[in-house]
């Protein structure tokens, strides 16, 4: 199975680094995995370091490792470049971004997972949101979405969402890089209208999401660009969108309690060159619930 992944990045290497060796120790029989990072022009020395990690894994069996340096209009914008540039072969693709990271034998096992369910167009899995500092805070199990849906309210984490390649480019939708925090959540709205074969899968945890008081989701700008999505919509949806936060939220916690809850995760933490094997005291799938 052959992945290729794309990672936006502007000024953010102490948290890229994780996130590249994340993607690197993916590799292994059966699983081939191209990693583009498309960086804005970053000044922390961000483009010097990529620069280094291409030429010591350019040997690397299974492992493609290609990187993009130039000026952007945005996180968005960069994703679109780098999705310009997937190779014809490529099974799988997926966004990770730059304070993201996958866990051990992930893509392995979503690439598993795609053969068993007949390559969807799109699956989705749990993540796991972790403190700054690398600590545990709480998991979310995926609700399976519908185009309206989406438009109502957020149902997809980029991290644990896995597309199909060959559908992807067949459907040819990118990022509207009008909008700068919420471009994802028009995106697969837009996404769902063209595609029918969506599967969830709730046990399978393949990804983190770091809390790290910079996220775009909780920038300043945020509500213009809510208030400007929200204007956009059917008068109907509207009206829906907060029954079906609700709603989401009560299946995900449904579905929680049908699972094992994660006990332990294993991820980079700060300059590391290996994992550190963390565990979780108290697993929740409660954002108000998580200490």
């Amino acid at each position: 199975m052959k992945f290729y992944i794309v990672t936006p990045t502007y000024n953010a290497l102490d948290w890229l680094k994780r996130a590249i060796r994340s993607v690197a120790d993916q590799v292994r029989e059966g699983v081939e995995v191209h990693h583009h990072v498309q960086d804005g022009a970053s000044k922390d020395g961000t483009q010097a370091w990529l620069e280094e990690w291409q030429r010591t894994h350019q040997d690397t069996p299974g492992y493609v490792f290609t990187y993009e340096s130039c000026p952007d209009k945005g996180m968005y914008d960069a994703l679109n470049h780098a999705w310009d540039k997937m190779p014809e072969d490529a099974d799988i693709t997926a966004h990770l971004n730059s304070d993201e990271q996958y866990l051990p034998d992930a893509l392995a096992q979503v690439g598993e997972v795609f053969k068993k369910l007949a390559e969807p167009d799109m699956l989705i899995t749990t993540f796991l949101f972790l403190k700054e500092d690398g600590r545990y805070h709480c998991h979310y199990r995926p609700v399976k979405p519908t185009a309206w849906k989406c438009w109502a309210t957020s149902m997809i984490r980029t991290s644990a969402c896995f597309l199909n390649a060959a559908t992807f480019s067949r459907v040819g939708i990118r990022y509207d890089i009008s909008y700068k925090i919420i471009a994802d959540r028009k995106f697969y709205a837009q996404y769902l209208e063209k595609v029918g074969r969506v599967r969830t899968v709730p046990a399978l945890i393949t990804s983190t999401d770091a809390i790290t008081g910079s996220n775009l989701a909780w920038s300043a700008g945020l509500q213009g660009e809510e208030d400007r999505y929200t204007a956009s919509l059917p008068f109907w949806i509207k009206l829906v969108r907060g029954a079906v936060w609700r709603i989401n939220h009560v299946y995900r916690r449904l579905s929680d309690k049908l699972h094992t809850a994660p006990r332990q995760f294993a991820a980079y933490m700060a300059d590391d060159s290996e994992r550190t094997m963390k565990t979780i005291e108290k697993p929740t799938c409660s954002w108000s619930k998580a200490k």
